[in-house]
Formats: structure tokens, sequence, C-alpha cells
């Protein structure tokens, strides 16, 4: 798996990129357009397995945490 942008493999990746392409952390918010769009994908994410679950915990800076719905990017 390489990233959609830079073609690196060597990093963790993620599916947020255009379409559900895997994407590096550093790419995906490299600039604010990326930033809003790999938000937007994380969020549809997000909402799809709180739909689905019984509820879906995201990491903050405070630690775990229920998703409600917040920014967590």
């Amino acid at each position: 798996m390489s990233c959609y942008y830079c073609g690196t493999d060597d990093r963790e990746m993620r599916p947020y990129g255009p379409g559900g392409a895997t994407v590096c952390h550093p790419c995906a918010t490299e600039t604010p357009e990326r930033l809003t769009a790999t938000r937007a994908a994380f969020g549809v994410q997000l909402d799809a397995a709180e739909a689905i679950g019984e509820g879906v915990s995201v990491l903050t800076p405070d630690g775990p945490a229920p998703y409600r719905g917040q920014e967590v990017l």
C-alpha cells in the first residue's frame, strides 16, 4: 500500500484520500484543502461505525473518549 499523493510505502496509511485512497498523515494534512477532505472522510467513517455499533471511541488529548460528532483530527 502506498500513499496516493507521495507514493511512499514506509508510513502507516489511512483510507482518507480521494475515493478512499490510502494516504500518509503528512500528505493528508499538508494543505488546508487536504486537511478538510481528510476530516470529512474520517467523519463519514466514524458516523458509519457509530450507526452500526454500540458506540465509537476516539483518542483525544485527554485520552480515549466516546465519539459525539466532535472534531478529532
